[in-house]
């Protein structure tokens, strides 16, 4: 048993007494750059581990994510042996994660990656905090739980998000697909006693002031647990001494120390995803600021998740492109950090936040170069290698070079051909009808409006001026044809509009009376057998303190929403709860696709959306311009979310491009048949030239490895210990079938941590296996992950 894990108190604080947690939450950038708060944290982290290295008393929770620990020994590589040793010894606890990320604005993949290596940087050193301690994220995604205990992690810890029908400290956490955590709620938030050591002198009426405070979040008695730390900051020099003098019975421990009780039993139980604004700030704002990262951030991770991990796994055996592809995820998972990709902090932390996802989709696309280039060596300079990322048999068009004609090829799941052996005719032609284009399997579509308002808010929460301006008719519109089909068929509509230029700086709460003339040009275009409409929203941003929104018609009236995300497609209602001092906004974020009242819109990147207009209307979130990091008066949240700093690159002035597309569904809820389409339009078919001589006989299609299954979606292929790793996800509520073909003989089930993995006491989750071949059955909103041999 490793200390950090389970370890018990002796002697614990009785009933009346506090169990003292010191620690440090650590925004690794933020209001300032990494660098500029890295000096800091060595400078904290110096003076902490010398005073753990002479008084054993002492206990240091470094705030659950390795990022902290890699970073200070970057600078100081002399001290690791230190804190190996502390770590062992079970007084300073580190990890599991190795970033606190934003859980809603990366993609699932990532926060398990994001987990895995911080268990293992964590475990290298002596052994990892078994909890996941998640505490000041920005509400919490519905698969958590199914995330946690995959890797074994029966605990959780968390602040913001809670619902109001939480009034203990501790309540069960139920995923999805039924996986169940024990969590514990941090009332007031992770800083909740951090005045409690200031002045020696107050210590025994403070300490009484916050032991009666916790104690009514524990009515079965017992030590109430104190977080004695905030924001960058340290322990008091004296703080066993104070603990000693302490009249009220209180003790040091670290986070893992304290929380050794898995048990479930009768605790109240919450379900799914936490987005409550009862108890604490969510900050919902963060999802729609400096869009343009967030764009970074899927671009990024599908380059590296989808294209160059999967296509080295099966196409580069020799294991040359593995330390690009663990550099890249490196990045991302740095960058999914809650003050990184949020796009909440400083203009130069987000430029720099910029700088490394694009390095990571620079390496994915190296990698993705390296595997192409060889598979386009026995393709003639007259032709093009096609690659298809999908686990399933793609048929759709290509553009026969860069500007070139469209050409409709069919492609092998996960595989390559090239597009004289691949090209097919259409099944469903495109063409234009009544001014819109479409084929037989979609309707011609209504490209809904543009909708311009004021946003006098800051990074963290949209803030409509009390006298808005609302500009959603154009001054004029222009429509024209662009092509005609019969593989592609486009129009492109230009719409002048009128927008106020700024907020109105004599008068906050109006906006400006001067306008700035913006041209919004929307493309529409329908691709030959794709069954839903793409779009192109694209305009230059000459305006301040906005929100620009795309307001889609809904085919019917719609009661709530489901958003993809994360592993889950999450259905939301109209409303949020409130309850602390941020007002409750109905807007939610989803991944690959929203979908109300018949309508899907499949995206690229996460996305901010809300129903409106009495749920007639689906408004996405295309810009959010502002120009504060935190308003101290924002009028949709009573408390400052950090310091007033102005940041003028979040007003996102220049040229725009929003990738979409329409979709209609029949039923009460999206089916497997958006699921498929979100895959289809989320990755492309991609081409690259041939680099044999010219005439080179075009090789046979070749197939990599098909995944077949309504509603199984493709999470991660990858090769791991010489094995093929492959992680599907089932997301719907019903069981499914995912069926394995490729070059494999067998096949083994694994968690999430890659350990072996057995079929439950009723054979449930045993996999039929033929070489060849392995059906795999899925739980509803099951994450399965498979060994291939």
């Amino acid at each position: 048993m490793r200390l950090t894990d389970t370890a018990p108190l002796a002697d614990t604080a009785d009933d009346d007494g506090l169990v003292v947690v010191p620690h440090t939450h650590w925004d690794r950038e933020w209001y300032l750059p990494f660098q500029r708060f890295r000096l800091r944290l060595v400078g904290l982290l110096d003076d902490v581990l010398a005073r753990m290295d002479r008084d054993p008393r002492l206990r240091f929770t470094l705030d659950g994510q390795m990022a902290a620990v890699d970073d200070y020994l970057e600078i100081r590589p002399e001290r690791a042996d230190l804190v190996a040793r502390l770590v062992r010894d079970g007084r300073l606890a580190v990890g599991p994660w190795q970033i606190l990320m934003d859980e809603f604005l990366c993609s699932g993949e990532t926060i398990v990656r994001n987990l895995e290596l911080g268990l293992r940087r964590a475990d290298a050193l002596g052994g990892a905090m078994r909890i996941g301690y998640l505490p000041d994220m920005f509400g919490h995604i519905a698969q958590m739980p199914q995330i946690l205990r995959g890797f074994g992690i029966d605990r959780a810890c968390v602040w913001r998000g809670v619902p109001a029908r939480v009034t203990t400290h501790a309540f069960v956490w139920a995923a999805p697909d039924g996986s169940r955590v024990r969590t514990e709620y941090l009332p007031g938030g992770y800083g909740n006693a951090v005045h409690m050591f200031g002045d020696a002198g107050l210590v025994d009426d403070r300490a009484r002031e916050v032991a009666a405070w916790l104690r009514e979040w524990r009515p079965e008695g017992g030590a109430s647990l104190a977080m004695y730390g905030s924001d960058h900051t340290a322990p008091a020099a004296d703080l066993a001494e104070q603990v000693e003098r302490a009249s009220l019975p209180m003790r040091l421990a670290t986070l893992g120390e304290f929380l050794t009780d898995s048990s479930l039993d009768g605790l109240p139980v919450v379900e799914g995803e936490m987005r409550s604004h009862a108890r604490a700030n969510i900050l919902p704002g963060v999802f729609s600021v400096r869009v343009p990262l967030k764009a970074a951030m899927g671009a990024a991770e599908r380059r590296v998740a989808r294209y160059a991990e999967p296509l080295a796994a099966l196409w580069l055996a020799d294991g040359s492109a593995d330390r690009f592809l663990e550099l890249a995820w490196r990045k991302l998972i740095e960058v999914s950090c809650h003050d990184s990709v949020t796009g909440c902090g400083s203009d130069a932390t987000a430029q720099q936040v910029a700088a490394r996802m694009a390095e990571a989709e620079q390496l994915g696309h190296a990698v993705f170069d390296l595997v192409t280039a060889r598979l386009a060596a026995g393709v003639g300079r007259d032709d093009r290698l096609v690659v298809n990322p999908s686990p399933v048999l793609r048929r759709g068009v290509v553009r026969d070079g860069p500007g070139g004609e469209p050409v409709l090829v069919e492609v092998p799941p996960l595989g390559v051909a090239t597009v004289r052996s691949a090209a097919v005719a259409p099944r469903h032609p495109a063409r234009v009808e009544a001014g819109r284009p479409r084929n037989d399997l979609v309707a011609v579509p209504n490209l809904g409006r543009i909708v311009d308002g004021g946003d006098i808010g800051d990074t963290y929460n949209y803030a409509p001026p009390a006298r808005d301006t609302v500009v959603d008719e154009p001054v004029s519109e222009d429509v024209r044809v662009v092509e005609e089909g019969p593989l592609v068929a486009s129009v492109a509509i230009d719409r002048e509009y009128g927008w106020p230029l700024a907020a109105d700086a004599a008068d906050a709460g109006a906006r400006a009376d001067e306008v700035a003339k913006v041209v919004v040009r929307t493309v529409a275009e329908v691709h030959a057998d794709e069954p839903f409409t793409r779009m192109s929203v694209i305009f230059d941003n000459p305006c301040r303190d906005h929100r620009v929104r795309l307001h889609l018609p809904l085919p019917r009236r719609a009661d709530g929403s489901f958003g993809e995300g994360q592993f889950a497609v999450v259905e939301r209602g109209l409303t949020g709860e409130g309850g602390h001092g941020e007002v409750p906004v109905p807007t939610f974020s989803a991944h690959a696709f929203v979908a109300a009242g018949g309508l899907a819109v499949l995206l690229r990147h996460v996305t901010e959306y809300e129903v409106v207009n009495d749920g007639t209307e689906l408004a996405l979130t295309l810009l959010r311009s502002v120009n504060w990091l935190s308003r101290d008066d924002n009028g949709l949240r009573a408390e400052p979310a950090g310091p007033q700093i102005a940041t003028p690159d979040a007003q996102c002035p220049g040229r725009h491009v929003f990738e979409l597309a329409l979709m209609h569904y029949d039923g009460d809820r999206p089916g497997p048949e958006v699921l498929a389409a979100a895959e289809r339009f989320g990755h492309e078919v991609k081409t690259v030239p041939g680099r044999a001589p010219e005439g080179t006989p075009a090789p046979a299609p070749r197939p990599g490895l098909a995944v077949e299954g309504d509603g199984v979606v493709l999470s991660s292929l990858r090769r791991r210990d010489g094995k093929l790793e492959l992680r599907v996800v089932n997301e719907q509520p019903e069981p499914a079938e995912a069926m394995v073909t490729g070059d494999f003989a067998s096949a083994a089930r694994c968690d999430l941590a890659g350990r072996p993995e057995a079929p439950d006491a009723a054979g449930g989750g045993a996999l039929d296996v033929t070489p060849g071949r392995c059906v795999l059955p899925l739980r509803p909103w099951e994450i399965a992950t498979v060994r291939l041999d």
